[in-house]
Protein backbone atom coordinates (compact mmCIF):
# COMPACT_ATOMS: atom_id res chain seq x y z
CA UNK A 1 0.00 0.00 0.00
CA UNK A 2 1.33 3.11 -0.97
CA UNK A 3 0.30 6.14 1.60
CA UNK A 4 1.19 9.80 0.75
CA UNK A 5 -0.48 11.05 3.99
CA UNK A 6 1.43 13.07 6.83
CA UNK A 7 0.25 12.35 10.68
CA UNK A 8 0.67 15.86 12.61
CA UNK A 9 0.44 15.49 16.12
CA UNK A 10 0.27 18.51 18.05
CA UNK A 11 0.74 19.79 21.79
CA UNK A 12 0.82 15.91 23.49
CA UNK A 13 3.12 15.80 26.14
CA UNK A 14 2.26 12.60 27.48
CA UNK A 15 4.61 9.66 26.81
CA UNK A 16 2.30 7.02 26.56
CA UNK A 17 -0.20 8.76 24.25
CA UNK A 18 2.41 10.07 21.88
CA UNK A 19 3.92 6.40 21.58
CA UNK A 20 0.07 5.16 21.16
CA UNK A 21 -0.26 7.56 18.07
CA UNK A 22 3.37 6.52 16.71
CA UNK A 23 2.73 3.10 16.66
CA UNK A 24 -0.96 4.07 14.54
CA UNK A 25 1.03 6.05 12.56
CA UNK A 26 3.84 3.13 11.78
CA UNK A 27 0.74 0.64 11.35
CA UNK A 28 -1.16 3.48 8.69
CA UNK A 29 1.93 4.07 7.16
CA UNK A 30 2.25 7.49 7.58
CA UNK A 31 4.98 9.68 8.55
CA UNK A 32 4.67 11.39 11.76
CA UNK A 33 4.80 14.99 12.28
CA UNK A 34 5.02 16.11 16.52
CA UNK A 35 4.82 19.78 17.86
CA UNK A 36 4.92 21.57 20.61
CA UNK A 37 3.45 25.11 20.82
CA UNK A 38 1.47 27.64 18.54
CA UNK A 39 5.04 29.12 17.15
CA UNK A 40 6.22 25.86 16.70
CA UNK A 41 3.76 24.62 14.38
CA UNK A 42 4.15 27.74 12.71
CA UNK A 43 7.46 26.99 11.78
CA UNK A 44 6.43 23.13 10.86
CA UNK A 45 3.65 24.32 8.61
CA UNK A 46 6.00 26.08 6.49
CA UNK A 47 7.92 23.06 5.48
CA UNK A 48 5.47 20.19 5.67
CA UNK A 49 1.95 19.74 3.63
CA UNK A 50 0.10 17.47 6.74
CA UNK A 51 -2.90 15.62 5.42
CA UNK A 52 -4.36 14.27 9.21
CA UNK A 53 -3.29 16.52 12.31
CA UNK A 54 -4.77 15.33 15.70
CA UNK A 55 -4.95 18.22 18.46
CA UNK A 56 -4.56 17.59 22.18
CA UNK A 57 -6.82 20.14 23.33
CA UNK A 58 -6.74 19.72 27.27
CA UNK A 59 -2.42 19.92 26.78
CA UNK A 60 -2.97 23.52 24.58
CA UNK A 61 -2.28 26.86 26.22
CA UNK A 62 -4.73 30.11 26.13
CA UNK A 63 -3.50 30.57 22.54
CA UNK A 64 -5.24 27.44 21.57
CA UNK A 65 -6.93 29.56 18.58
CA UNK A 66 -3.86 30.75 17.01
CA UNK A 67 -3.11 26.74 16.68
CA UNK A 68 -6.92 26.50 14.85
CA UNK A 69 -5.71 29.56 12.80
CA UNK A 70 -2.82 27.75 11.50
CA UNK A 71 -4.32 24.88 10.18
CA UNK A 72 -7.23 26.24 8.67
CA UNK A 73 -5.00 28.79 6.95
CA UNK A 74 -2.98 26.22 6.00
CA UNK A 75 -2.98 25.08 2.28
CA UNK A 76 -3.72 21.47 2.70
CA UNK A 77 -6.41 21.97 5.35
CA UNK A 78 -5.68 18.80 7.24
CA UNK A 79 -8.16 16.24 8.61
CA UNK A 80 -8.30 17.04 11.94
CA UNK A 81 -9.08 15.05 15.19
CA UNK A 82 -9.24 16.11 18.66
CA UNK A 83 -8.89 14.22 21.73
CA UNK A 84 -8.65 15.37 25.44
CA UNK A 85 -10.18 14.92 28.67
CA UNK A 86 -11.92 17.92 29.08
CA UNK A 87 -15.29 16.17 28.71
CA UNK A 88 -17.83 16.69 26.06
CA UNK A 89 -18.88 19.94 26.06
CA UNK A 90 -15.70 21.23 25.35
CA UNK A 91 -14.26 19.03 23.15
CA UNK A 92 -18.02 19.74 21.58
CA UNK A 93 -17.58 24.18 21.83
CA UNK A 94 -13.77 23.35 20.20
CA UNK A 95 -14.83 21.27 17.31
CA UNK A 96 -17.49 24.20 16.61
CA UNK A 97 -14.58 26.84 16.76
CA UNK A 98 -12.41 24.79 14.15
CA UNK A 99 -15.56 23.79 12.40
CA UNK A 100 -16.28 27.46 12.28
CA UNK A 101 -12.72 28.40 10.78
CA UNK A 102 -13.03 25.51 7.90
CA UNK A 103 -11.05 22.68 9.39
CA UNK A 104 -13.01 19.29 8.49
CA UNK A 105 -12.82 17.62 12.19
CA UNK A 106 -13.70 14.19 11.83
CA UNK A 107 -14.06 13.16 15.13
CA UNK A 108 -13.49 14.45 18.63
CA UNK A 109 -12.37 11.69 21.68
CA UNK A 110 -11.47 11.68 25.24
CA UNK A 111 -8.70 9.90 27.19
CA UNK A 112 -7.84 7.94 27.55
CA UNK A 113 -7.15 7.00 24.09
CA UNK A 114 -8.05 3.86 21.66
CA UNK A 115 -5.70 2.66 19.42
CA UNK A 116 -7.91 0.64 17.12
CA UNK A 117 -10.79 3.62 17.34
CA UNK A 118 -8.07 5.82 16.01
CA UNK A 119 -7.16 3.99 13.36
CA UNK A 120 -10.46 3.00 12.38
CA UNK A 121 -11.15 7.68 12.59
CA UNK A 122 -8.04 8.04 10.46
CA UNK A 123 -7.89 5.09 7.60
CA UNK A 124 -11.01 6.63 5.88
CA UNK A 125 -9.06 10.04 5.48
CA UNK A 126 -5.92 8.64 4.46
CA UNK A 127 -4.46 9.24 1.00
CA UNK A 128 -3.85 5.39 -1.13
CA UNK A 129 -2.77 4.84 -4.26
CA UNK A 130 -2.60 1.38 -5.77
CA UNK A 131 0.42 -0.97 -4.91
CA UNK A 132 3.79 -0.20 -7.05
CA UNK A 133 4.74 -3.25 -9.59
CA UNK A 134 7.80 -4.13 -10.11
CA UNK A 135 7.56 -3.02 -13.84
CA UNK A 136 6.76 0.53 -12.94
CA UNK A 137 10.05 0.39 -11.02
CA UNK A 138 12.00 -1.32 -14.03
CA UNK A 139 10.82 1.03 -16.38
CA UNK A 140 11.51 4.18 -13.74
CA UNK A 141 15.37 2.30 -13.45
CA UNK A 142 15.49 2.06 -17.31
CA UNK A 143 13.73 5.82 -18.68
CA UNK A 144 15.16 7.72 -16.00
CA UNK A 145 12.29 8.40 -13.93
CA UNK A 146 14.30 8.48 -10.98
CA UNK A 147 16.00 11.49 -10.11
CA UNK A 148 18.01 12.98 -7.10
CA UNK A 149 17.36 16.09 -4.68
CA UNK A 150 20.20 17.82 -2.27
CA UNK A 151 19.41 18.34 1.00
CA UNK A 152 22.65 20.68 2.80
CA UNK A 153 24.58 19.57 5.46
CA UNK A 154 25.52 22.35 7.61
CA UNK A 155 29.07 23.23 9.96
CA UNK A 156 28.11 23.91 13.83
CA UNK A 157 31.84 24.32 14.67
CA UNK A 158 32.99 27.21 13.50
CA UNK A 159 31.59 31.04 14.26
CA UNK A 160 29.20 31.05 11.16
CA UNK A 161 26.60 28.06 10.12
CA UNK A 162 28.14 26.95 6.95
CA UNK A 163 27.19 24.25 4.14
CA UNK A 164 29.82 21.28 4.48
CA UNK A 165 28.17 19.25 1.83
CA UNK A 166 24.95 17.31 0.79
CA UNK A 167 22.86 14.76 0.99
CA UNK A 168 21.89 12.60 -2.52
CA UNK A 169 17.99 11.91 -1.77
CA UNK A 170 15.97 10.01 -4.19
CA UNK A 171 12.76 10.91 -5.72
CA UNK A 172 10.57 9.22 -8.42
CA UNK A 173 8.82 11.51 -11.22
CA UNK A 174 5.91 8.87 -11.47
CA UNK A 175 4.40 9.42 -14.88
CA UNK A 176 0.71 8.86 -13.14
CA UNK A 177 1.02 9.52 -9.94
CA UNK A 178 3.73 12.70 -9.33
CA UNK A 179 6.62 13.04 -7.29
CA UNK A 180 6.82 10.28 -4.82
CA UNK A 181 9.22 10.35 -1.80
CA UNK A 182 11.22 7.98 -1.32
CA UNK A 183 8.86 6.24 1.88
CA UNK A 184 6.48 5.56 -0.67
CA UNK A 185 8.76 3.16 -2.95
CA UNK A 186 11.73 2.09 -1.04
CA UNK A 187 9.81 -1.07 0.48
CA UNK A 188 9.05 -2.15 -3.11
CA UNK A 189 12.00 -1.72 -4.55
CA UNK A 190 13.70 -3.99 -1.67
CA UNK A 191 11.17 -6.52 -2.33
CA UNK A 192 11.67 -6.22 -5.73
CA UNK A 193 15.27 -7.18 -5.75
CA UNK A 194 15.97 -4.00 -7.34
CA UNK A 195 17.65 -2.31 -4.33
CA UNK A 196 21.48 -2.86 -5.45
CA UNK A 197 20.68 -1.53 -8.82
CA UNK A 198 19.49 2.16 -7.25
CA UNK A 199 22.14 2.51 -5.32
CA UNK A 200 23.91 2.18 -8.47
CA UNK A 201 22.71 4.75 -9.97
CA UNK A 202 22.42 7.07 -6.96
CA UNK A 203 25.88 6.57 -6.45
CA UNK A 204 26.73 7.19 -10.45
CA UNK A 205 24.43 10.24 -10.44
CA UNK A 206 25.54 11.70 -7.29
CA UNK A 207 29.33 11.42 -8.02
CA UNK A 208 28.82 12.64 -11.84
CA UNK A 209 26.72 15.51 -10.41
CA UNK A 210 29.23 16.43 -7.88
CA UNK A 211 32.28 16.54 -10.28
CA UNK A 212 29.74 19.14 -12.47
CA UNK A 213 30.06 21.41 -9.63
CA UNK A 214 33.63 20.70 -7.93
CA UNK A 215 34.50 21.99 -12.01
CA UNK A 216 32.36 25.32 -11.34
CA UNK A 217 34.82 25.69 -8.29
CA UNK A 218 31.22 24.54 -5.45
CA UNK A 219 33.26 22.04 -3.36
CA UNK A 220 31.03 19.76 -1.12
CA UNK A 221 31.48 16.83 0.81
CA UNK A 222 28.71 13.94 -0.72
CA UNK A 223 26.72 11.90 1.59
CA UNK A 224 24.70 9.03 0.00
CA UNK A 225 23.05 6.39 1.58
CA UNK A 226 24.29 2.91 1.20
CA UNK A 227 22.22 -0.10 0.57
CA UNK A 228 21.97 -3.24 3.05
CA UNK A 229 22.90 -5.31 -0.14
CA UNK A 230 25.65 -3.29 -0.99
CA UNK A 231 27.30 -3.35 2.53
CA UNK A 232 26.95 -7.04 2.18
CA UNK A 233 28.97 -7.11 -1.14
CA UNK A 234 32.31 -7.88 -1.05
CA UNK A 235 33.03 -6.50 -4.08
CA UNK A 236 31.07 -3.02 -3.71
CA UNK A 237 34.57 -1.46 -2.65
CA UNK A 238 36.67 -2.69 -5.57
CA UNK A 239 33.89 -0.98 -7.78
CA UNK A 240 33.55 2.23 -5.98
CA UNK A 241 37.26 2.85 -6.28
CA UNK A 242 36.93 2.35 -9.89
CA UNK A 243 33.59 4.66 -9.83
CA UNK A 244 35.51 7.30 -7.78
CA UNK A 245 38.86 7.21 -10.11
CA UNK A 246 36.69 7.10 -13.45
CA UNK A 247 35.11 10.34 -12.25
CA UNK A 248 37.97 11.82 -10.33
CA UNK A 249 36.41 12.06 -7.27
CA UNK A 250 38.18 12.10 -4.29
CA UNK A 251 37.38 10.20 -2.16
CA UNK A 252 37.75 11.93 1.27
CA UNK A 253 34.75 13.98 -0.40
CA UNK A 254 32.17 11.08 -0.05
CA UNK A 255 30.40 9.64 3.27
CA UNK A 256 28.29 6.66 3.22
CA UNK A 257 25.07 6.31 5.56
CA UNK A 258 24.33 2.87 6.81
CA UNK A 259 21.46 2.55 9.30
CA UNK A 260 21.96 1.58 12.19
CA UNK A 261 18.82 -0.64 11.83
CA UNK A 262 21.39 -3.07 9.96
CA UNK A 263 22.29 -6.34 11.07
CA UNK A 264 24.55 -8.56 9.07
CA UNK A 265 24.73 -12.43 10.21
CA UNK A 266 28.29 -12.15 8.79
CA UNK A 267 29.63 -9.58 10.70
CA UNK A 268 33.11 -10.63 9.60
CA UNK A 269 32.36 -9.81 5.83
CA UNK A 270 30.68 -6.58 6.99
CA UNK A 271 33.97 -5.30 8.74
CA UNK A 272 35.73 -6.66 5.78
CA UNK A 273 33.87 -4.25 3.76
CA UNK A 274 33.68 -1.29 6.02
CA UNK A 275 37.25 -1.10 6.65
CA UNK A 276 38.09 -1.63 2.83
CA UNK A 277 35.96 1.30 2.64
CA UNK A 278 37.79 3.63 5.06
CA UNK A 279 41.09 2.52 3.34
CA UNK A 280 39.99 3.74 0.66
CA UNK A 281 39.33 6.94 2.15
CA UNK A 282 35.36 7.24 1.96
CA UNK A 283 33.74 8.68 5.39
CA UNK A 284 31.41 6.03 7.00
CA UNK A 285 28.12 7.00 8.94
CA UNK A 286 25.89 5.11 11.25
CA UNK A 287 22.95 6.60 10.44
CA UNK A 288 19.46 6.78 12.78
CA UNK A 289 21.95 6.24 15.67
CA UNK A 290 19.81 5.94 19.34
CA UNK A 291 16.67 4.62 18.01
CA UNK A 292 17.47 1.33 16.05
CA UNK A 293 19.19 -1.81 17.56
CA UNK A 294 22.77 -1.18 17.42
CA UNK A 295 25.03 -2.46 19.73
CA UNK A 296 27.43 0.19 21.26
CA UNK A 297 30.11 -2.13 20.94
CA UNK A 298 29.91 -1.65 17.06
CA UNK A 299 31.12 1.95 17.55
CA UNK A 300 34.34 0.73 18.17
CA UNK A 301 34.31 -2.55 16.04
CA UNK A 302 33.35 -0.82 13.05
CA UNK A 303 35.39 1.83 11.62
CA UNK A 304 33.35 4.69 11.82
CA UNK A 305 33.59 8.30 11.20
CA UNK A 306 30.28 9.81 12.41
CA UNK A 307 27.43 9.80 13.90
CA UNK A 308 24.19 10.84 13.11
CA UNK A 309 21.48 10.76 15.33
CA UNK A 310 17.99 10.13 14.58
CA UNK A 311 15.59 13.07 13.81
CA UNK A 312 12.86 11.61 16.72
CA UNK A 313 15.41 12.06 19.14
CA UNK A 314 16.01 15.65 17.72
CA UNK A 315 12.20 16.57 17.63
CA UNK A 316 11.87 15.54 21.57
CA UNK A 317 14.71 17.68 22.51
CA UNK A 318 12.93 20.68 23.48
CA UNK A 319 10.14 19.69 25.67
CA UNK A 320 11.63 16.33 27.35
CA UNK A 321 14.21 16.46 29.41
CA UNK A 322 15.41 12.83 29.37
CA UNK A 323 15.65 13.27 25.67
CA UNK A 324 18.17 16.30 26.38
CA UNK A 325 20.17 14.07 28.75
CA UNK A 326 20.60 11.35 26.11
CA UNK A 327 20.90 13.42 23.09
CA UNK A 328 24.30 15.06 25.24
CA UNK A 329 25.34 11.74 26.43
CA UNK A 330 25.67 10.60 22.42
CA UNK A 331 27.38 13.45 21.74
CA UNK A 332 29.90 13.26 24.19
CA UNK A 333 30.35 9.38 23.62
CA UNK A 334 30.75 10.31 20.08
CA UNK A 335 33.70 12.92 20.89
CA UNK A 336 35.19 10.75 23.20
CA UNK A 337 35.61 7.73 20.28
CA UNK A 338 37.00 10.36 18.15
CA UNK A 339 33.60 10.77 15.67
CA UNK A 340 32.25 13.41 14.65
CA UNK A 341 28.05 13.99 15.47
CA UNK A 342 25.37 14.77 13.51
CA UNK A 343 21.53 16.09 14.47
CA UNK A 344 19.35 14.87 11.29
CA UNK A 345 16.10 16.74 11.42
CA UNK A 346 16.62 19.75 12.59
CA UNK A 347 13.47 22.07 11.81
CA UNK A 348 13.07 24.63 14.31
CA UNK A 349 15.33 27.41 16.02
CA UNK A 350 14.81 25.81 18.97
CA UNK A 351 16.35 22.59 17.86
CA UNK A 352 19.22 24.03 16.48
CA UNK A 353 20.01 26.47 19.28
CA UNK A 354 19.81 23.03 21.55
CA UNK A 355 22.42 21.02 18.73
CA UNK A 356 25.02 23.95 19.04
CA UNK A 357 24.82 24.15 22.68
CA UNK A 358 25.28 20.00 22.96
CA UNK A 359 28.68 20.55 20.84
CA UNK A 360 27.50 18.66 17.49
CA UNK A 361 29.69 19.10 15.11
CA UNK A 362 26.79 19.27 12.00
CA UNK A 363 23.26 19.26 11.18
CA UNK A 364 20.98 18.54 8.70
CA UNK A 365 17.07 19.62 8.56
CA UNK A 366 13.92 21.58 7.02
CA UNK A 367 15.14 24.71 9.14
CA UNK A 368 18.13 25.55 7.01
CA UNK A 369 17.17 23.80 3.94
CA UNK A 370 14.24 21.82 1.70
CA UNK A 371 15.50 19.31 -0.49
CA UNK A 372 15.92 20.88 -3.94
CA UNK A 373 16.80 19.77 -7.05
CA UNK A 374 20.48 19.77 -8.37
CA UNK A 375 20.48 22.91 -10.24
CA UNK A 376 19.48 25.06 -7.33
CA UNK A 377 22.07 23.64 -5.03
CA UNK A 378 24.96 25.76 -6.49
CA UNK A 379 22.89 28.65 -6.12
CA UNK A 380 22.08 28.26 -2.76
CA UNK A 381 25.62 27.76 -1.53
CA UNK A 382 27.09 30.63 -2.88
CA UNK A 383 24.01 33.08 -1.58
CA UNK A 384 24.74 31.70 1.57
CA UNK A 385 25.27 33.86 4.52
CA UNK A 386 28.82 33.73 5.35
CA UNK A 387 29.56 36.33 8.29
CA UNK A 388 27.69 36.63 11.96
CA UNK A 389 27.76 33.69 14.77
CA UNK A 390 23.86 33.84 14.32
CA UNK A 391 23.38 33.50 10.98
CA UNK A 392 21.51 30.47 8.51
CA UNK A 393 19.59 31.16 5.68
CA UNK A 394 15.90 29.37 5.54
CA UNK A 395 15.56 28.19 1.17
CA UNK A 396 11.94 27.13 0.24
CA UNK A 397 11.46 25.95 -2.85
CA UNK A 398 7.48 26.89 -2.55
CA UNK A 399 5.15 29.00 -0.81
CA UNK A 400 6.08 29.45 2.89
CA UNK A 401 4.80 30.88 5.76
CA UNK A 402 7.00 33.05 7.53
CA UNK A 403 8.32 31.68 10.98
CA UNK A 404 6.97 34.51 12.92
CA UNK A 405 3.15 33.94 11.24
CA UNK A 406 3.33 37.46 9.71
CA UNK A 407 3.08 36.64 6.27
CA UNK A 408 3.63 34.63 3.32
CA UNK A 409 6.78 34.77 0.94
CA UNK A 410 7.02 33.41 -2.24
CA UNK A 411 9.98 31.81 -4.10
CA UNK A 412 12.61 34.36 -5.72
CA UNK A 413 16.31 33.26 -5.02
CA UNK A 414 17.55 33.05 -1.34
CA UNK A 415 13.95 33.51 0.43
CA UNK A 416 14.24 34.53 3.70
CA UNK A 417 17.76 34.99 6.48
CA UNK A 418 17.10 33.89 9.93
CA UNK A 419 18.66 36.14 12.60
CA UNK A 420 19.02 35.17 16.01
CA UNK A 421 20.72 34.92 19.04
CA UNK A 422 22.50 31.32 18.77
CA UNK A 423 22.90 29.23 22.25
CA UNK A 424 26.70 29.18 22.90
Amino acid sequence: MHVSSDLLLILEPDPECKALLRGVAERLGCELVETHSAENLQEILAVRRPTIAVLAIDCVDTNYLAVLDALAQHDARPTTVLIGSVGPRVLASTRRAAESRGLPVVGVGGRPLDAIAIERLLTPHLIVAPPIQRAELEQAIAELELTLFYQPKLCLTGGTVEIRGVEALIRWQHPRRGLLQPRHFLNAIEESGLMAQLTDFVMAEAVRQSGLWRSRGVVLETIINLSTRLVQDRGFPDRLAVLLQENDFPPQQLVLDVTESLHAEDQSLLLDVFTRLRILGVGLSLDNFGTGLSSLTELYRMPFSEIKVDHSLIADVPRERDARVIVRAIVTLAHSLNLSVCAEGVETRQMLDFVRSAGFDTAQGRFFCEPVKAEEVEQIVRSWPTTGPATTASWRPEKMVDFDGSGTTTRTQRLRSVEGKVAP
